[in-house]
């Protein structure tokens, strides 16, 4: 345990604050934090534009421009095509927990200690969210809290989590840095917490009244709502939304989690700094006197790794060019349909001869020009058509669709031409493989956080847990469990997979079973042993589970008795043809 765990760093050291000038002097530590700040904020900023685009495209915005796409329309290729493949991986994941020491009875409470956790966190939701920023961004985020109540998982922002540079892509314990940014709070609820020192709130009273600190707090809620307004449309209903009336003042918080040397130790150890708004201190403690363990409470995973690239691209970074296309596309025929239904002409002005616009109706006469052929003094504008676009745009849906594996069976909608069941079935088994292998990514990511949160709660145990079950007739039965009844000293280890993946895997060792029960269909052993696999991929309950098994068992004593009881008739039969045969001899 490091001799400093508790204290402050010795390098954070108040900033000096110049009245006249309005200026603030940065402590050493806080100019190393915002250097690498910037650095990490510089690398995620190239993918600003396309994020925002992708994110638009989902949300049917389209922006206008005079020259390309004038008509507000998109075509939704790119919803579509996040809804079809998340409705291929939206199974949430089922966690199996082992102890590793055969204690069953620890390892039955600590299951269901999952199993509370996952229902009072809506982990579900949270999984959805996970995927959807995966699909939509190349990558995604989960955070693990700590409070007084345990382990509180979240799903961040893709724009508020940046990485060290220089770390690997797949090993997310190599980064030197990780930063959480855009954590707004009011100025009365930070001072109102305890985990913050003396003379940051100080610092903070000081910098809320300074000109730069009230220009700052202004921009900090126009950024929130922003990022409110991006979470909501996402399907995110965050319990701080509410949480700002109008005149409280905002601030930015970050917590910089980082490396540093201790003399001491004679090696790295974590840290974690919050300051607001890129100039307060706050606090700077070792990460794991806050925390209890010594690893970054993040789990990142994405769906195609790259080796040199943190954020990669991601299925709606291929949809969104031949999105933005279709769009314009789309955009000129709408306003090409509306220039032809303007009937506009062409006229040859004359003294005797003024058009005029006239309202439409039944038996309308309109009045030509005087004595000169109508043919030579007024001429409709001939507007091309765009009869092909509509092929055109079909065929760029379908080079996307090859490309995303979202096919149009996948859709629900049939595709052109006939097709035999087996190329159905072929085309459907394709698009299964490409989210198979995005499956094994996320069911890694998933691995890696039920080991954390496993971590986090041996570290982190409360006293007592109430737990609630409910049987199969309704009742609820409350338990409260010590931790000295669930911590083990031996671990626990997760087995991961998801329901839809279980039931594909179920399916094909009945269907071996099948299999090879037709080349020994007189194996009774193995016909035992087929029916069991079957029985378990059903909900029964033990007693409902032994009634089929008893059942079973009196069908089977039933028939072997009823083949014993025709076996010694048959041979009674043979026996008496075989007399009656010897005295025919004898006779004759």
């Amino acid at each position: 345990m490091n001799t400093q765990a508790g204290q402050k760093s010795p390098l954070f050291k108040y900033m000096a604050y110049d009245i006249i000038k309005g200026t603030w002097t940065l402590s050493t530590m806080m100019e190393r934090l915002i250097e690498e700040k910037t650095a990490a904020l510089e690398l995620q900023k190239r993918k600003h534009n396309d994020w925002d685009d992708n994110y638009e495209l989902y949300r049917n915005k389209v922006k206008t421009n005079r020259l390309t796409q004038r008509q507000a329309v998109n075509i939704p290729l790119m919803k579509e095509t996040i809804k079809t493949l998340l409705s291929k991986i939206d199974d949430p994941p089922e966690v199996d927990w082992k102890e590793l020491g055969g204690d069953e009875q620890k390892e039955l409470f600590f299951q269901e200690i999952w199993n509370d956790f996952v229902k009072t966190n809506r982990l579900e939701i949270i999984d959805i969210l996970d995927k959807k920023n995966v699909l939509l961004y190349g990558l995604s985020v989960k955070k693990l809290n700590i409070d007084e109540h345990g382990v509180l998982p979240d799903v961040l922002d893709i724009y508020d989590v940046t990485f060290d540079p220089l770390m690997k892509s797949y090993d997310l314990e190599s980064a030197r840095f990780i930063i959480h940014q855009n954590i707004f709070r009011s100025v009365r609820e930070i001072l109102a917490n305890d985990k913050y020192t003396e003379e940051g709130k100080a610092g903070l009273r000081i910098w809320v009244d300074s000109k730069p600190g009230i220009v700052q707090s202004q921009l900090n809620k126009e950024q929130w709502e922003l990022k409110q307004e991006r979470l909501k449309s996402m399907g995110l209903d965050h319990k701080d939304f509410p949480l700002f009336a109008g005149g409280d003042r905002i601030v930015n918080l970050t917590e910089h989690y980082h490396l540093m040397w201790s003399n001491k130790e004679k090696k790295f150890e974590k840290w974690v700094a919050v300051y607001a708004d890129d100039k307060i201190e706050l606090m700077h403690e070792y990460l794991e006197d806050l925390i209890g363990v010594d690893f970054w409470p993040f789990v990142v995973w994405t769906e195609d790794p790259e080796t040199n690239d943190i954020y990669p691209d991601s299925i709606a970074d291929l949809v969104r060019t031949p999105n933005k296309v279709l769009n314009v596309w789309f955009s000129q025929l709408i306003e090409n349909r509306t220039l032809k239904n303007f009937q506009m002409h062409w006229y040859t002005p004359g003294q005797n001869y003024t058009p005029q616009t006239y309202t439409p109706g039944p038996g309308m006469m309109l009045p030509a020009p005087p004595g000169d052929d109508i043919n030579k003094v007024i001429k409709p504008v001939e507007v091309s058509g765009l009869d092909d676009t509509l092929t055109a745009i079909q065929t760029v849906v379908q080079m996307v669709e090859r490309g995303t594996g979202a096919t149009a069976i996948e859709k629900g909608e049939p595709e052109k031409g006939q097709q035999t069941l087996g190329e159905v079935q072929i085309l459907v088994g394709k698009a299964n493989e490409r989210t198979i292998g995005m499956a094994k990514f996320y069911r890694l990511a998933w691995y890696e956080f039920a080991k954390k949160w496993q971590a986090l709660m041996d570290a982190n145990a409360p006293k007592t847990i109430k737990l609630f079950k409910v049987s199969r007739s309704g009742k609820a039965y409350q338990k409260t469990v010590m931790k000295s009844d669930w911590k083990s000293a031996d671990g626990y280890e997760p087995i991961v997979r998801s329901t839809s993946e279980q039931e594909t895997e179920n399916l094909k060792g009945i269907q071996k079973f099948q299999f090879i029960l037709s080349q020994f269909p007189n194996n009774l052993a193995l016909r035992k042993i087929a029916q069991k696999r079957e029985l378990e991929m059903l909900d029964l309950t033990p007693e409902e589970l032994k009634e089929v098994e008893e059942a079973e068992e009196q069908l089977q004593t039933q028939q072997a008795n009823q083949q014993l009881g025709v076996q010694p008739q048959a041979n009674e039969t043979q026996l008496a043809q075989q007399i009656q045969g010897q005295l025919a001899q004898i006779n004759a």
